[in-house]
C-alpha cells in the first residue's frame, strides 16, 4: 500500500517538473553527431553531468581528477551542438565517485530518463547492471555511437590552439 503512495506522488512530481532526461559524460563520444541528434529528440528538460572520479577513471570510463579541462570542453562542446538544435541544458559537474553520482543526481532531479553512450567495457557493463537494479523508475537507454573521424567538420576542437 505505502509503495502505491510512492509511486503516486513520483508520478505528480513528474508532472510538476516535467519530463528529465540524464546525459552522464562517461565515453568521450558524447558530443559525436549520432548521440547529439539522440539528444536534441527528447523532450524536456536535459541534464548534462559530468563527475570528476577522485577514483582515477577505474574501470576506464568517466573523467579522472587530471582530466578536468577534457571533460569541460566536452560538456561544453556538446552544451553547443545542442544549442544548434534550438536545445537547452543544464551542466552539473561533480566530485566524486561516477556511480554514485549519477544516482544521486538522477534521483534528486527526478529524471525520467538516463541516456549513455554504449561503450563496450566490462566495467561499463557493471554500471549498467547496477543503475538498472537501483533505480527501477527510470528508464535507462545505451545508444551505439559509431567511431567519429580525426578531423571534425565543426570547427570545435578539444585541443588548445598554440599561441604566438
Amino acid at each position: 500500500m505505502k509503495l502505491l503512495k510512492k509511486e503516486k506522488t513520483n508520478t505528480k512530481q513528474s508532472e510538476k517538473f516535467g519530463k528529465r532526461v540524464l546525459i552522464p559524460l562517461l565515453s568521450k563520444k558524447e558530443a559525436s553527431k549520432e548521440f547529439v541528434k539522440k539528444i536534441a529528440g527528447e523532450k524536456g528538460e536535459i541534464i548534462l553531468l559530468l563527475v570528476i572520479d577522485t577514483g582515477a577513471m577505474s574501470g576506464g570510463f568517466g573523467f579522472a581528477a587530471h582530466e578536468i579541462a577534457q571533460g569541460n570542453l566536452l560538456m561544453q562542446k556538446t552544451k553547443i551542438l545542442l544549442e544548434k538544435h534550438k536545445k537547452k541544458c543544464n551542466d552539473v559537474i561533480e566530485w566524486g565517485n561516477t556511480e554514485s553520482k549519477i544516482e544521486h543526481l538522477a534521483q534528486l532531479q527526478q529524471v525520467n530518463k538516463i541516456l549513455l553512450v554504449q561503450q563496450e567495457s566490462p566495467a561499463f557493463g557493471k554500471l549498467l547492471r547496477e543503475m538498472k537494479e537501483k533505480l527501477k523508475g527510470i528508464e535507462i537507454e545505451t545508444v551505439k555511437v559509431k567511431e567519429e573521424e580525426k578531423k571534425e567538420s565543426s570547427g570545435f576542437s578539444l585541443h588548445r590552439p598554440h599561441l604566438p
